[in-house]
């Protein structure tokens, strides 16, 4: 048997969702589509719609399911995933794509590559694309310094897009997730973090294809727009502290290609009104959490609504990072605050004094501060 590709999808512009569909369904390796709604709204229904018209023009099924409630964290992306998971290892099909649905700029090529690289006998195949140089903050700010910090020996910190929802598992590989307790209980947005650890944890090996087009999709306005997708990516690395990793991996990336202009031109939020965001008052409970932060930090976020936010840097950023791993409570509403907001002023921070220098200039500035972490540890 060929391969299931698993689109999972929330409220998407419907026609944007429909060409993936049919694309994938018109791939030689695909055998089977499989779309996996969060709920019957109107994304789900104009699939639905549309479907017997794909499936008469391809000749491949196309199926569209509810996500099952697997996890025990909030309902979100996490269950989408697992029950294409779950799919897959109760069918014959040989592999398993996930691409995310509102990819403007997916081709066949996306699912060629993955096949051809899953060819060579990896047990993950994961795709990596360039990004606009403010694109990507949660990646840069969350995962890779989360991953660089507490497993600094591993391959986790080198593997460029950690947060990508776009990636191919062998049988194997889709079993061994399957059966990792850790993955399914993750039914949020952290689902992609914890699937990047549990594969380094089991010894998976992992290719890394590159995408040169990028992965298009909606911009943010204000950073606001990916708050809980901060704070559940953070929650799955807080919940890593204390986890070993002892089995090296084979971990191979295909070199970057020249970077399209429409991407390095391109801005991934809207700065002035996240500036907004930074409140001239905090709660009691919430001076108290900033006090529980190194004091620069601290005393910094008191006035970072006048439009000072130099002081959070790479260096004082690894020190919050630090206290954020030690003192933060999941699932308390303010550290959830304290936490999205000090991140919000990093990336103030870097887009004000890196970004505007370039976008090669800001690559390697991310690249060098990930090394930087990873060398110094806990």
């Amino acid at each position: 048997m060929g391969s299931l590709v698993v689109f999972p999808f929330k409220t998407e512009q419907p026609d944007v969702v429909l060409k993936n569909i049919e694309i994938a369904a018109r791939h030689g390796s695909v055998d089977e589509v499989l779309c996996v709604g969060s709920e019957p709204e109107s994304t789900y229904r104009a699939v639905e719609k549309a479907i017997p018209a794909v499936v008469s023009r391809t000749g491949t099924p196309v199926g569209l399911v509810l996500q099952d409630r697997v996890g025990t964290m909030r309902p979100g992306k996490g269950d989408g995933m697992n029950t294409g998971l779950r799919h897959f290892v109760d069918s014959d099909h040989h592999r398993l794509h996930f691409y995310d649905a509102d990819i403007t700029s997916f081709d066949d090529t996306w699912i060629t590559k993955a096949e051809t690289s899953a060819d060579l006998g990896y047990d993950m195949v994961r795709h990596y694309f360039p990004r606009s140089a403010t694109d990507g903050m949660v990646t840069w700010m969350i995962t890779r310094p989360g991953f660089a910090i507490l497993f600094p020996d591993s391959e986790l910190p080198r593997i460029h897009q950690p947060l990508g929802g776009e990636l191919l598992l062998s049988r194997e590989g889709a079993e061994t997730l399957a059966g990792d307790s850790r993955v399914a209980r993750q039914s949020d947005w952290g689902i992609d973090t914890v699937i990047t650890f549990s594969a380094v944890r089991h010894g998976m090996s992992i290719s890394e294809v590159y995408i040169p087009q990028g992965k298009i999709h909606k911009l943010y306005g204000q950073l606001t727009d990916i708050r809980r997708m901060v704070i559940e990516c953070f929650s799955a690395i807080h919940a890593l502290r204390g986890e070993a990793l002892y089995r090296p991996i084979t971990h191979v990336a295909q070199p970057a290609e020249r970077v399209p202009v429409a991407i390095t031109e391109k801005t991934g939020y809207d700065f002035e009104a996240t500036m907004r965001l930074v409140p001239e008052t905090f709660t009691s409970r919430q001076m108290d959490l900033l006090s529980a932060l190194p004091t620069p930090a601290g005393e910094g976020m008191l006035l970072a609504h006048t439009g000072n936010v130099s002081f959070l840097d790479e260096s004082l950023w690894r020190d919050v990072y630090l206290a954020l791993l030690e003192e933060y409570i999941a699932g308390d509403d303010d550290w959830e605050e304290v936490l999205f907001l000090v991140w919000v002023v990093r990336v103030l921070a870097y887009t004000a004094g890196v970004a505007g220098h370039g976008y090669e200039v800001a690559l390697r500035y991310l690249e060098r501060t990930i090394r930087q972490y990873m060398y110094q540890g806990t």
